[in-house]
């Protein structure tokens, strides 16, 4: 790899990071795209938010609203990420097996 690459790669880890600093995840949905893109873990997102006492109705959420929000088109520049990062993701585990 050369330097200038080196350097490019890093501009874009840097501005990455400050784009996920700085979201404000001011509703239930920007959490939830925040959460993803931090930890890329369904379950443990999951898992998370139910200790916090978010709610659908009166139920606990299950993976699949977590899934779904993510799946669903991107609302946003965080929403974009976390579905990326899904997808790629998906496309991993897809390999092992």
């Amino acid at each position: 790899m050369e330097i200038i690459e080196a350097k490019d790669q890093i501009k874009k880890i840097e501005e990455y990071i400050q784009k996920v600093e700085n979201y404000v995840a001011d509703a239930f949905e920007k959490k939830v795209f925040k959460l993803y893109v931090l930890r890329e873990n369904v379950t443990k997102i999951t898992k998370e938010l139910n200790e916090e006492e978010y709610r659908i109705g009166n139920r606990k959420l299950i993976s699949k609203n977590i899934l779904d929000l993510i799946r669903r088109k991107p609302t946003d520049e965080m929403h974009e990420m976390a579905r990326k990062l899904f997808n790629q993701n998906k496309k991993r585990s897809a390999l092992k097996y």
